[in-house]
């Protein structure tokens, strides 16, 4: 396990620090995603990749909280936002069409983000805000309650497929190779990475909290989480972009807007990595 992690690690420092900064190959790609999920076969090897789905959930070092969670997925709490979610996904516009229209045609909810063939890229959250623009609806916010709604209901219909994203254009691994070095650099008042507790401290505690893997990460926003529930105004459904706003917080760095370059690239980075693991929308976190 040491070995892989300081291939991952020597080959993300060399990003971070400028060494690498053209679009890493098709097999670059590759090669990263074999290291980043052998690390994490090593590191969990009683958990199978499908299982990541479940985020924290399926971790070993949070097996006496588990039994909690089953019983939260007997009656979760996201079911009325997600039915919420569908009926605004089919209400009619001003116009006439609906959400439907402008998806036609478009990747499945596990093949996005993906780049157009004129070169543009596209995530769930920024093509809800196209079509709202394109059909004369009022804008909303990337990281509100209801774009996350609209995303859980178009995402949702491809539940248990395993992400499966084309990195083929340059386009992709551009953003690829600009998340990477997001994810891996150190930043904030507390100097901590993405990796450092995603990767690096996957399994450990802070302050009573297990951290997730990264592996998988993604695959389940939007999120009901409870912290959020509890204590945002009641506000417990979150898109992916919020959860970054959330991390850059907590470590005291500066932040970004949803649907940011900065986060589209994370989005991007993190979603290859999670390349073959199931989605399952929404999802409920801690």
């Amino acid at each position: 396990m040491k070995k892989i992690l300081s291939a991952l690690i020597a080959a993300s420092l060399a990003a971070s620090i400028g060494l690498v900064s053209a679009a890493p190959s098709v097999e670059e790609v590759k090669a990263d995603i074999t290291a980043f999920q052998d690390y994490f076969k090593k590191k969990f090897p009683d958990v199978a990749l499908e299982d990541y789905k479940d985020g924290v959930n399926v971790l070993p070092q949070y097996a006496e909280r588990r039994a909690n969670w089953e019983m939260l997925m007997e009656f979760p709490a996201y079911e009325e936002y997600a039915e919420q979610g569908v009926e605004e996904w089919s209400t009619p516009f001003a116009n006439g069409k609906t959400f439907s229209d402008c998806f036609e045609g478009k990747p499945a909810g596990n093949q996005y983000p993906y780049v157009d063939d004129e070169g543009n890229l596209h995530t769930i959250e920024t093509d809800i805000r196209d079509c709202l623009e394109a059909n004369g609806e009022e804008k909303i916010k990337g990281s509100s309650q209801k774009m996350a709604r609209l995303t859980v209901a178009y995402k949702m219909q491809a539940n248990g497929q395993p992400v499966d994203i084309d990195y083929s254009s340059e386009t992709m691994r551009e953003y690829y190779e600009k998340g990477r070095q997001f994810y891996w650099a150190k930043r904030g008042q507390l100097n901590f990475s993405c990796a450092d507790c995603h990767v690096l401290n996957a399994g450990n505690r802070v302050r009573g909290d297990v951290l997730s893997a990264a592996l998988g990460h993604g695959t389940g926003f939007p999120v009901y989480r409870s912290k959020w529930g509890a204590n945002s105004g009641k506000k417990p459904l979150g898109t992916i972009h919020r959860r970054y706003s959330g991390c850059n917080k907590q470590v005291r760095a500066a932040n970004f807007k949803a649907l940011s370059d900065e986060y589209l690239a994370v989005e991007v980075y993190e979603t290859i990595m999670s390349m073959g693991v199931p989605i399952q929308v929404p999802s409920q976190r801690q």
